[in-house]
């Protein structure tokens, strides 16, 4: 590494770092807002310079855990996958905290801010750094925490929330919010609760794989250490144990049916949204699913004669990797639905960082389906070029969705409303804004040359090599370009709505201020972001030589790299699914340049009052009801609890307990009675009786001698008399 630095400290530095923030805040204001961006610039210029030690085979061990039964080293792991997760997250929360410097300059309590942004990006290279299953569910946790903290962050907010102007009253009582403090409370809630349930069967999983394998760290995972996959295999836990793992992601990275709690993320500050969409947080179950990837396809390559046997883990038989099959489809099909779902969602939705959010969930999909297709595909032996294009999409997305919620958060910030509705003409205004938000919007479409083509498009292309080869990738392909028809529609919507149009007549009476484009400590990290995702397909050859790790990176393996990702478009098997892709985006991009910019200036009655359309789209409205299926269940059991305790706890278990206790209380009262009347009254009165005969006896005590002659006198006279009697005198 750079210099020679030791390894951790790339987790060192914003972990303990964190730490310092409220500290130098007490001394200067202005560097405890920069103090974040600081550190984590060193942090990401430590990230870069791992690139010359990618694959280094020995990592120095440091104890951590060390008992009988149990040793967990802290290990890092560089290897081409979990480098470039390093450089892109490192990058990514460097640029966001220098936007947060000004976004945040007139907020309370950023003490409070700026420390959990800079441990958030230390929990994510944690996870994505450590050589250690354990540790990295550590770093998993650690996100989880602070983005309970981010997403509620305004939670002392007391006005009314902003109202949906083309919202639909809420009838469950767990919708309705008196204040916006009570509201962004309930997300972030919502976000841990949610995410909590994917954690707890997450660490089953791990608990699961550490039984057989005794070991936390992935080099022993991947190298079928004691033989964990064929016992696994051939007790019937292997798949229970990858679906557990896989629950985390799901969870993590909200795939179906736990995508519920990221559109209400969007609640906390333009910032955290990003940095959770882009850079840590949603990335961290893609990365745990690539990972596994990986692990299963090393193990499952490793011969049978390498295979370690330790203490009661006789080898059995070796299974291939047709074992994980199965779990591979789970995969591919959750990303699928996923991604159409959401970006379904999208289409209909008001709320601009909530657009976003829908095609966050929707893009992730795209990520898992190109693992779990990479995984099937593996089965024939060539997973490498789907994997590769989840990666790129990863890396892609990572750039162009950070662009598009930090321009969202300049829009905001000057209009004072997150609802599209109450926008409307910003491009006159806004005009710096609107140029780099419609290259991230024309990236997330997938349009070419930009990044979001080259890998979304590579996701489709191997998606469709699935359909051919299995029925069931017909369904897979199906939903991915339905869900990139969806894409470009709700991109160019979000674009029509916001920056075309009228501007709103009570906007400027109600803020006193006109849009304008934010400034240098917010535009910068945009232009940069901007400038990555225009030139990203230049970028792409160094991450794919890195990723395949293809040798040297010469300049003509680049050049040849480029011209292949070129060419393959243009040439059989890629252009078929180029042609329909192009169709795709014809089919959703035409309809909403026609909606919501030719006539932006027109009242939209592209949706009826009734019929079919009007049905379809309060589906999508209400997400297709999943949300509120769970808000309607949970209603339902507070309900049923509350039932329970009026007519069965109140009346019954607790009329026992009270009578119980009232009839002990009475028992007691009749044993307090017999006790002190009886038995206490029995031991009085005789204790009572010997003290007076004790002090009958103290008054023959009288001390004069001539009493006590008489007494003498007396007793020998009885004596006398007592032996005449028994002689027979008297």
């Amino acid at each position: 590494m750079l210099l020679g630095l030791p390894y951790y400290l790339i987790l060192v530095i914003p972990l303990a770092g964190s730490l310092l923030v409220p500290l130098v805040g007490r001394f200067s204001i202005r560097l405890r807002d920069w103090t974040p961006a600081i550190l984590m610039g060193m942090t990401m210029v430590l990230c870069w310079s791992l690139l010359p030690d990618l694959g280094i085979e020995h990592m120095p061990h440091y104890e951590w855990i060390n008992i009988p039964g149990l040793y967990v080293p802290f290990e890092m792991l560089l290897d081409p996958l979990s480098v470039i997760m390093a450089i892109l997250s490192s990058t990514l929360c460097f640029l966001i905290y220098v936007y947060s410097t000004e976004y945040m300059a007139h907020e309370a309590d950023r003490n409070r801010f700026f420390f959990l942004m800079l441990l958030f990006g230390g929990g994510m290279l944690t996870l994505v750094l450590s050589g250690s299953l354990l540790i990295a569910f550590i770093g998993w946790e650690i996100m989880g925490l602070c983005s309970y903290g981010l997403i509620g962050f305004w939670n002392d907010k007391r006005n009314r929330p902003e109202q949906d102007p083309m919202g639909y009253q809420q009838s469950n009582p767990l919708l309705q919010f008196e204040t916006e403090g009570e509201y962004n409370t309930h997300c972030g809630t919502k976000a841990f609760i949610v995410t909590r349930v994917g954690d707890a069967l997450m660490l089953g999983g791990i608990l699961l794989l550490f039984t057989f394998t005794g070991s936390f760290l992935f080099t022993d995972l991947a190298n079928n250490i004691n033989n964990w996959w064929g016992t696994m295999a051939n007790w019937g836990l292997l798949l229970p144990a990858l679906i557990l793992i896989f629950a985390g992601a799901i969870g993590k990275s909200g795939q179906v049916p736990l995508q519920v709690w990221l559109p209400e993320a969007m609640s906390g500050p333009t910032a955290v949204s990003a940095l959770i969409h882009a850079a840590t947080m949603v990335k961290a179950g893609v990365y745990i699913t690539a990972r596994f990837l990986v692990t299963i396809v090393n193990a499952t390559a490793t011969p049978a004669h390498e295979i370690r046997a330790g203490p009661g883990f006789a080898p059995l038989q070796t299974f291939g990797i047709e074992m994980a099959i199965t779990f591979f489809i789970i995969v591919a099909v959750v990303g699928a639905i996923t991604a159409f779902m959401t970006a379904t969602m999208g289409m209909v939705s008001n709320e601009l960082k909530q657009v976003l959010a829908f095609s966050t969930l929707s893009q992730l999909g795209y990520m898992i389906l190109a693992i779990g297709t990479g995984g099937i595909l593996a089965v024939n032996g060539h997973f490498d070029q789907a994997y590769l294009s989840g990666v790129l999409h990863v890396v892609s997305h990572g750039a162009f969705k950070a662009l598009l919620f930090l321009a969202a958060g300049g829009v905001i910030h000057v209009v004072h409303t997150k609802y599209m509705s109450n926008m409307g003409g910003l491009k006159k205004s806004m005009p710096r804004t609107y140029r780099v938000m419609l290259i991230g919007v024309l990236a997330l479409a997938g349009i070419p040359p930009l990044s979001g083509f080259w890998s979304k498009d590579s996701i489709i292309e191997y998606t469709y090599e699935l359909a051919v080869e299995y029925s069931f990738g017909i369904l897979l392909f199906g939903l991915a370009v339905f869900a990139a028809a969806c894409t470009i529609f709700y991109s160019i919507r979000l674009m029509g709505i916001v920056f075309h149009g009228k501007e709103p007549e009570h906007q400027e009476e109600e803020h006193h201020t006109s849009p304008h484009d934010p400034g240098p400590a917010m535009m910068v990290p945009l232009y940069i972001l901007a400038g990555f995702t225009i030139i990203a397909f230049l970028v792409f050859p160094f991450i794919q030589a890195i990723i395949l790790q293809e040798g040297p990176m010469t300049p003509e393996l680049l050049i040849g790299t480029l011209w292949e990702m070129t060419i393959a478009k243009f040439t059989m098997p890629g252009v078929v699914p180029f042609a329909i892709t192009i169709g795709a985006l014809l089919l959703g991009g035409v309809p909403a340049y026609r909606i919501y910019i030719k006539n932006a200036d027109r009242p939209n009655s592209v949706i009826p009052d009734n019929g079919v359309r009007r049905k379809l789209y309060n589906l999508l409205r209400h997400r297709w009801y999943i949300n509120e299926s769970y808000y309607w269940f949970v209603n339902k059991l507070l309900r049923f609890a509350d039932a329970w305790r009026v007519q069965v706890d109140d009346p019954v278990i607790d009329g026992i307990d009270f009578k119980s206790a009232g009839t002990a209380q009475t028992l007691s009262r009749k044993i307090r009675w017999f006790d002190d009347n009886i038995i206490d009254g029995f031991a009085e009165g005789v204790s009572t009786r010997s003290v007076e005969a004790s002090e009958i006896g103290l008054e023959t005590q009288t001390g004069r001698i001539n009493d006590y002659v008489s007494v003498v006198i007396f007793g020998i006279g009885l004596l006398i008399v007592i032996g005449l009697l028994a002689m027979g005198v008297l």
